[in-house]
């Protein structure tokens, strides 16, 4: 899973860094600014998910993070040449909201799973008990109705 997420920081950072080389406005780069945010939540997500990591894995998600501090710092600087910090500043708080929304999300959709799960193991158990008196009463109606 780490090495997916690091994967992904690295095709988003280097697809933001040659759009911001090609783009003749920086309006165009919110698309691969996004990119690189999303695969950085995925990153985070996936090393606080991830219990034993390899020194490997280790390393690239350290160098992952990296990539993206300086991905970011540059085009950060673009939006400061361009005297765009406004842009900047907005768009740095729409992608928080959106991690924020995304976690919500995602610890929604666990609850739901754990809801079901605990549902699954009553209805589970409920019908273990019946199948386990049925059984039971039957065999008791007989031994009653023989004695």
């Amino acid at each position: 899973m780490i090495l997916e997420a690091v994967a992904a920081v690295t095709t988003a950072c280097k697809a933001l860094e040659m759009a911001a080389g090609a783009a003749s406005n920086i309006e165009s780069l919110g698309v691969f600014i996004g990119r690189m945010g999303a695969a950085e939540f995925d990153l985070q997500r996936a090393k606080n998910s991830t219990r034993n990591m390899s020194e490997a894995e280790a390393a690239k998600a350290v160098m992952a993070e990296e990539m993206v501090r300086q991905s970011r710092q540059n085009i950060k600087d673009v939006f400061l040449a361009t005297n765009r910090m406004d842009l900047w500043q907005d768009m740095q708080q729409k992608m928080a909201d959106a991690r924020k929304a995304r976690q919500e999300e995602i610890k929604r959709l666990e609850a739901l799973k754990r809801k079901q799960r605990k549902q699954m193991i009553e209805i589970l158990i409920a019908i273990a008990i019946v199948l386990g008196l049925v059984p039971i009463a039957i065999g008791l109606v007989v031994w009653w109705a023989t004695s």
